[in-house]
């Protein structure tokens, strides 16, 4: 190629590279100014992002420190690193004046939940809703709901822990009691007597149906899943019932009430009070029905009775025995019986004379009787005052005498509505009256004379009436007594102050009998046996008192009697229980001293005396042993006597195994004792020492190589039997009484007195109880005791 061919490639490739330059520089040039623009707007942005984060930090200060809710920041071991005042508030800690750690102020029993959920939390980076009780600086107990999370540092990592608290104690506490009176509501629905449901309009079923409306129907609550109440009614009452449901639903009412009958699922009918209510919704439809059924059976039946009662009262009035006049206010007759026409000699049936006038008839029938003007302006006269007459006596022509009662009619507003007025035949009556009162004369002559005292006094304790016995008694006469006040013979002042306590007792309607000391005239000290009541007159109304009264000095000073030789008695067994003591110490000390010197003896020859001496020394010792718990077994027995001083709650259990610890059981016996025994009421001492010698009896007669013994009981409605049963050797039927009798012993143990089963008797009869026992020899025994409650 030539020099200029490879000048022009040159050449061309040269102007290629500058255009090329020039280009590039152009964009390098555009994208400084790019970039100059960009750092320009990044600084801008960089400087409103300052000033976003410093003012976001100061809203957030700001939220941070008027946070109606507590805010706690804390260190992943439970350590606060902040907090606002709410938060202050709540807990009652403030971390800038101490160290305050948030899992020390859990409750107890949220420890171990609150651990769990901070594990969810390092889990998840949140927990929301955690619900746990704090306990706060004053103790108070708060529940708190907290929603928290994690905050990282730069690097990712979990630094601390942030979360809102809010104080939901009240709120758990309406809820709980939300809760409860929902359990209350329910429990009142469910056992309401009266039928509940609900259901909605054109829906096949109940929605709700509670155990009183199953019950009334028969049907079970699955039964009316797929049926109404108003299927089970009566198809008499349907139409009615059908008419009141339509204007519910066409808005006509909101309610109706109606009596209906039922079928029930057994086919009978049921009377019930039916309520239906609508529940209806904002645009007025009805979204549900709610019924109460209660069933009236009783009160329609009690309706049907009243109604017959009724008319069997009308026809009773009808043919009383007594004649039956009733009026109205204005003198017309409403009501008249067949006896009543028959004394007034009125020809027409009652039902026909109703509506006469009362006051023309009055003047037509006054010359049936003795004093025509009289009888006239006498019914007159007691109508216009419209007040009670009763017993107004009224004497025919024809010798019969009639005996009238006026009862006024009134209103509930006290407005006068006519009288009632009744008549009856007395001719017989007063006759007997003049017989009665001949009769009344010679009860009196008895009541007179009878050998027990009678006084009648008035309201204000005047005295009325007294018999001879009474004046006998007293030593004043009747003369001296009738009008005056009870009080003026009584001279001691408690004597008058007791008078007044018995009036009152009187004013009240109280009878009673008491015993009464009394100084007659002559100074002499009597007791009265005081039987008094009320006295009433013929309205019931009480006007006064009697009282009978015997003399009971004699029996008085035999009683005196009585507690002056119980006193001495008492006196002369406390003087002998000291005695006993006195001699059981002085029957000891020569004992203690035998038992000091053969104990001497036995340390100080042992080496000189022979084998049999060593045993008589021990034979010496073992006699003062048994000799001493003799004295003191008699010195229990005499000890013991009717007198409970003590009475308390006695766990029987508890003294039977503290028996166990006292006495000496070897090892081949076992005790056994039924934890169940009861709580009665006695003396502790004594029930330790009775079953302390049962046991201990049990224990010393086992031959066999295992023992056992047991201690039970039975409980009966008025007792409990005890029994102490063991496998030893038994007791002949023979002496099942004679052990009970003191110093009688079947063997020769070393700890047997022959006093022990004396004791135990004699604590038995203390308590009224019974003891006895079954036994067969080589078998064993068991010892009954049977104590009242």
């Amino acid at each position: 190629m030539s020099n200029e061919k490879q000048i022009e490639i040159f050449q061309r490739a040269l102007d290629r590279e500058r255009k090329a330059r020039k280009q590039a520089e152009k964009i390098l040039e555009e994208k400084s100014l790019e970039l100059f623009t960009v750092t320009q707007q990044l600084k801008s942005t960089n400087s409103d992002l300052k000033e976003l984060v410093r003012q976001k930090k100061s809203e957030l200060k700001g939220v941070f420190e008027n946070i109606n809710d507590a805010f706690v920041l804390i260190d992943l071991s439970g350590d606060v690193l902040k907090m606002n005042d709410a938060a202050i508030e709540m807990f009652g800690y403030n971390h800038k004046e101490e160290t305050v750690n948030l899992m020390k102020l859990l409750h107890p029993d949220d420890f171990e939940y609150t651990v769990e959920a901070f594990k969810g939390l390092l889990k998840k980076g949140s927990y929301t809703k955690y619900r746990s009780r704090i306990i706060s600086k004053n103790k108070t107990v708060k529940f708190v709901e907290v929603n928290s999370s994690l905050v990282y540092d730069k690097q990712g990592v979990a630094i601390a822990a942030q979360g809102i608290a809010r104080d939901i104690t009240q709120e758990i506490a309406i809820q709980e009691l939300l809760e409860e009176q929902k359990k209350q509501f329910n429990i009142i629905f469910e056992n309401s007597p009266i039928g509940i449901s609900l259901s909605r309009q054109n829906e096949k079923g109940l929605l709700f149906v509670n155990k009183s409306l199953c019950k009334m129907l028969g049907y079970s609550v699955e039964e009316f899943q797929n049926k109404q109440v108003q299927d089970t009614t009566h198809p008499d009452d349907e139409e009615m019932s059908r008419l009141h449901r339509e204007k519910l639903f066409r808005g006509d009412i909101d309610s109706f009430t109606l009596e209906k009958r039922y079928i029930k699922k057994n086919g009978e009918i049921l009377w019930a009070k039916t309520i239906v209510t609508a529940v209806r919704g904002t645009k007025e439809e009805i979204k549900f029905q709610v019924a109460t059924i209660e069933d009236i059976g009783k009160e329609k039946l009690a309706k049907e009775k009243l109604i017959a009662s009724e008319n069997r009262l009308a026809t009773l009035i009808l043919n009383l025995d007594s004649g039956v006049l009733l009026e109205d206010e204005n003198r017309k007759l409403i009501l008249a019986n067949k006896k009543f026409c028959e004394f007034f000699n009125v020809t027409l049936p009652p039902e026909k004379i109703i509506g006469y006038d009362c006051s023309v008839a009055t003047s037509n029938k006054k010359n049936l009787f003795e004093d025509p003007e009289l009888f006239e302006s006498r019914v007159n006269s007691i109508v216009s005052k419209r007040e009670v007459f009763l017993a107004d006596e009224l004497k025919m022509k024809d010798g019969k005498i009639l005996e009238r009662d006026f009862i006024p009619i009134f209103n509930n507003e006290n407005v006068y509505k006519g009288h009632l007025s009744t008549y009856r035949d007395v001719t017989l009556n007063k006759k007997y009256r003049e017989s009665l009162e001949a009769q009344k004369q010679k009860y009196s002559n008895i009541i007179a004379n009878i050998n027990l005292g009678l006084v009648e006094v008035d309201i204000n304790n005047k005295i009325l009436l007294v018999n001879q016995t009474f004046v006998n008694m007293s030593g004043f006469s009747e003369k001296e007594m009738i009008g005056k006040n009870s009080k003026k013979f009584f001279s001691r002042k408690e004597e008058k102050t007791f008078i007044d306590k018995k009036k009152e007792d009187r004013k009240q309607g109280i009878s009673d009998s008491y015993e009464f000391k009394f100084t007659n005239r002559w100074g002499q000290e009597r007791y009265w046996l005081v039987s008094g009541a009320p006295n009433y007159d013929l309205k019931g109304n009480i006007i006064g008192s009697i009282g009978v009264l015997l003399d009971i000095t004699d029996n008085k000073i035999l009683e005196f009697q009585k507690e002056s030789l119980l006193k001495k008695l008492r006196e002369s067994n406390e003087e002998l229980e000291e005695y006993a003591h006195i001699v059981s110490h002085d029957l000891k000390s020569p004992l203690r001293s035998i038992s000091a010197l053969t104990s001497w003896l036995k340390e100080d020859y042992e080496n000189v005396l022979e084998k049999e001496g060593i045993v008589n020394l021990n034979l010496i010792e073992e006699t003062v042993e048994k000799m001493e718990n003799l004295i003191n077994d008699i010195l229990n027995y005499s000890s013991i006597n009717n007198s409970l001083s003590v009475i308390e709650n006695v766990s029987v259990c508890e003294v039977v195994n503290h028996i166990k610890s006292l006495i000496f059981i070897p090892n081949h016996v076992e005790v056994i004792v039924d934890e169940k025994l009861p709580v009665i009421k006695a003396d502790k001492t004594r029930i330790q020492q009775l079953f302390q010698n049962l046991m201990g009896n049990a224990v010393n007669y086992i031959d066999k190589e295992k023992g056992i013994v047991e201690v039970s009981y039975v409980e009966e409605k008025e007792a409990y039997i005890f029994s102490i049963k063991d496998n030893g050797v038994g007791i002949p039927k023979e002496y099942h009484q004679k052990i009970f009798n003191i110093f009688q012993s079947l063997g020769n143990h070393k700890d047997s007195t022959g006093i022990g089963l004396s004791i135990v008797k004699k604590i038995v009869d203390m308590y009224d109880g019974d003891i006895w026992l079954e036994s067969e020899q080589g078998i064993g025994t068991t010892f009954f005791i049977k104590l009242r409650k």
